[in-house]
């Protein structure tokens, strides 16, 4: 059943197109700020509160459904995996930013990027390129993969709880608390595994020998943050390497060609997860 889950999540997520707006994660923010007011939560239990109340609900849920019946369970699978993925289009945002540029809008183009990039500051145009990358190679696996490896783990439940556990980090990511740090600790747990089978998708998804070598070259940093391993995998499978002088104007449509063989990256590295998963799905192994 994960597999005809995700197939069909996917469709529809193509077929509908952005589906931000039914995101809504504002639930989640009033929760957290409800308990954060608590003696306690500062620390993993406030984190472990915040977390466990909404995946315990979708448990709940899930039971009730998979009670009454196996239709209803699936349809309840599929709104919650869609509703996990996301929140925002990243291929979407992506084409956003391009075609923004190819128009000769750098205003426009900026702000897209600015979306994307968060909080993260870019200070010359020989920069840009690098982050949007890293970006993209990063939040492919927070928004999809992950997501998607913790469904056919465990369910509904695991695809909400990756998602809760990625926006609960980026909600108290500018703090020095204990929450924070909590938090910062559970999502490297949950994202661990997905990471790793995200850079080897990327691998045989491009240039397997220049991934694996810039691969080994992060491998001290592997256990600080999976960001770097996916970025790392993702250049060497991209042969991209950055300018080293940041100051020097870019070629735009170079730059920009890399940005988009990035997204095809990406597209091939789903793709090969889906033929995974289905061989897998044959065996009888799922």
């Amino acid at each position: 059943m994960a597999l005809l889950t995700i197939l069909l999540c996917v469709f529809l997520e193509r077929l509908l197109g952005s589906l931000e707006e039914m995101r809504r994660f504002g639930w989640l923010d009033l929760l957290m700020q409800q308990v954060r007011r608590q003696p306690w939560a500062d620390g993993p239990a406030g984190v472990a509160v915040v977390v466990l109340i909404p995946v315990l609900t979708v448990l709940l849920l899930g039971v009730l459904f998979h009670a009454i019946g196996w239709p209803l369970f699936f349809l309840f699978a599929v709104l919650v995996l869609l509703y996990s993925f996301g929140p925002r289009d990243l291929e979407a945002e992506v084409e956003a930013f391009l075609e923004a540029r190819e128009r000769g809008d750098e205003e426009s183009a900026m702000l897209y990027a600015g979306d994307m990039l968060g909080n993260t500051t870019v200070d010359s145009s020989g920069k840009l390129t690098r982050v949007m990358l890293e970006t993209m190679l990063a939040e492919a696996n927070e928004r999809f993969f992950g997501v998607v490896l913790w469904f056919i783990l465990l369910g509904p439940v695991g695809a909400l709880l990756y998602r809760v556990a990625v926006l609960v980090r980026r909600g108290s990511a500018s703090e020095a608390s204990g929450f924070a740090a909590a938090a910062q600790r559970l999502h490297q747990i949950l994202a661990w595994l997905p990471a790793r089978l995200t850079a080897l998708a990327y691998a045989l998804s491009g240039s397997f020998v220049d991934a694996m070598h810039y691969w080994r070259e992060e491998a001290g940093k592997w256990l600080e943050d999976s960001r770097f391993i996916l970025v790392a995998s993702g250049f060497g499978a991209l042969r991209y390497q950055p300018a080293e002088d940041d100051g020097v104007t870019p070629d735009l449509a170079e730059e920009d060609s890399y940005i988009r063989e990035a997204l095809a990256l990406i597209r091939r590295a789903a793709l090969v997860w889906l033929v995974v998963l289905a061989v897998f799905t044959l065996a009888g192994a799922l």
